[in-house]
C-alpha cells in the first residue's frame, strides 16, 4: 500500500504507527501496584489489564501456589480474549465492503499527482505557493 501514498502522507501515517506502537508498549509494560488497606494483599497490573504479580503477606506455601495458579489462569484467559478480538478484527477486515473501501482509497491515492521540481520548464512558477502543496503559474 505504501506505493500508493505520497511521501508526506506516508510520513504522517508512519508517525501515527510509531505512536500507536509506543502506546501499545506502554499499555503492556506500565505497571501499577495496589495494596489492600490492611497491607495483606498486593497486586501489580499493567494498563492493558494483565496481572503481573499478586502477593499475600505472610502466606504459606499452599497459598503461594494457589496465587500462582490464579495468575496463570488470568494470563491464559487474557491471551484467549486477545486472540478472540484479533479473530473478530480479521473478520471485519475481510468483509467485502471493507476490502472495497480499502481498494477505493488505494485507487484514489494512486491518482494523486505531485509535480516534481525537475519537471518545471520555466521560471514563472510561484515557488512559495507550490511549497504549500499546490502549484500555479505566477501572473505577470
Amino acid at each position: 500500500m505504501a506505493d500508493y501514498i505520497p511521501a508526506r502522507q506516508r510520513s504522517a501515517l508512519e508517525a501515527v504507527a510509531d505512536d500507536t506502537e509506543a502506546l501499545q508498549e506502554a499499555l503492556r509494560t506500565r505497571t501499577v501496584t495496589a495494596t489492600s488497606s490492611d497491607g495483606v494483599i498486593t497486586v501489580a497490573v499493567s494498563a492493558d489489564g494483565t496481572v503481573h504479580d499478586w502477593r499475600v503477606a505472610g502466606a504459606d506455601t499452599r497459598t503461594n501456589e494457589l496465587v500462582a495458579g490464579i495468575l496463570e489462569l488470568i494470563r491464559q484467559a487474557h491471551t484467549t480474549a486477545l486472540q478472540a478480538i484479533r479473530t473478530e478484527l480479521d473478520a471485519i477486515a475481510d468483509r467485502e465492503e471493507v476490502r472495497a473501501a480499502v481498494d477505493a482509497t488505494r485507487d484514489a491515492l494512486s491518482r494523486t499527482v505531485t509535480p516534481s521540481p525537475s519537471a518545471r520548464s520555466d521560471e514563472t512558477w510561484d515557488y512559495d505557493y507550490e511549497l504549500r502543496g499546490k502549484s500555479r503559474i505566477a501572473a505577470d
